[in-house]
Formats: C-alpha cells, sequence, structure tokens
C-alpha cells in the first residue's frame, strides 16, 4: 500500500530554497522557518547542516550585503549596521566585516555622501532651495549619516550648483553682450 499524500519537504530543502531566493543571516533563516511551521529541533539541525557546508556563513552575508548597500545604495557604516542587526548578525561580525569592505573598496564616506547627494540633488531640480535642502536632509538622514555630515555635503552640493548656474548664466550673458 503506498502513501498518496505529496511528501512533505524536509527542513533543509526549504532553508535551501530561502537561501537560493536571497542570502540570509542565521538568525534571520531560523525566525523564517520557524514562523512557517518548521520544527525548532528540525531547524537547528538543517542550519547546522548549511553552517557545516559552508552554505550559511553571518561573517560572508555581512561582507556581501556591506558591498551592496554602500557601493549600490550609498549607505552608511551606521546605517549598515542597523540592516545587519535588523537581520540578527552579531555586532563583532558585522563591524569586521563593514572595516574589512570599507578599507578593501577604499571607500571614503565623506566622497560617498557628496555623490549621493549629487545624484539625489538632480532629481529636484522642478523645486525651491529650502525643499531641496529638507528633502536631501531627509534622503541623506535615511542613509544613516549624521546631521553634521549631511551638512557639510550639503553646503558643498549647493554650493557647487549655485556655482555652476552663475557660469552658465554668466555665459548666455556674454554671448549677447
Amino acid at each position: 500500500m503506498t502513501d498518496s499524500r505529496p511528501s512533505r519537504r524536509s527542513t533543509y530543502e526549504r532553508a535551501l530554497d530561502m537561501l537560493e531566493a536571497r542570502a540570509r543571516a542565521v538568525t534571520e533563516l531560523r525566525r523564517l522557518l520557524i514562523k512557517k511551521g518548521e520544527p525548532p529541533e528540525d531547524v537547528d539541525a538543517a542550519i547546522e547542516r548549511l553552517r557545516t557546508t559552508g552554505l550559511l556563513d553571518d561573517a560572508n552575508f555581512a561582507r556581501q550585503l556591506t558591498r551592496s548597500k554602500a557601493l549600490g545604495g550609498g549607505h552608511s557604516r551606521r546605517r549598515i549596521q542597523q540592516e545587519l542587526a535588523k537581520r540578527g548578525v552579531a555586532r563583532d561580525v558585522s563591524n569586521e566585516a563593514i572595516e574589512e569592505v570599507f578599507e578593501e573598496e577604499g571607500i571614503d564616506e565623506a566622497a560617498t555622501i557628496e555623490r549621493v547627494a549629487r545624484k539625489k540633488l538632480r532629481t529636484l531640480g522642478g523645486v525651491d532651495l529650502a525643499t531641496q535642502k529638507r528633502r536631501l536632509f531627509g534622503f541623506l538622514a535615511r542613509r544613516g549619516y549624521n546631521s553634521d555630515a549631511i551638512a557639510r555635503a550639503l553646503r558643498v552640493v549647493l554650493t557647487r550648483t549655485d556655482d555652476e548656474n552663475d557660469e552658465a548664466s554668466g555665459q548666455v550673458s556674454d554671448e549677447t553682450g
């Protein structure tokens, strides 16, 4: 007599599927598996097996996320630390990953905040200066930069924009005069 019920997928297979969708931290994966109704002892066994095979590694995950958020999103160290903590990565692991990636990639936060601010400023061309400042400040704050760094970046970016506007209007008046 054969069982006609579909075979239940193992916790390990479910964990592999979750990791295939995107990289995850150990704590995040554990939380998701338990939320999906997997027995805690099966979750622990699956996670141990994934760690042993090297498919689940918080340090590697932290480096990948840091690289992605710092280079792609222009996020600050502080914002990346918050993101890693939210996903369950231990503070010492995340600190080490952030330091390593920022050093390897030669990431300069002052240059990054200015680059991100300039890029965002291009989308704010149709609004007045006060609105530009307010929106830029909020945008940069959500990326984890502190108020002093934001103020410096806004001075640099908005001063350059004013200088460029002066040069452009000066060229027009020189051509007409």
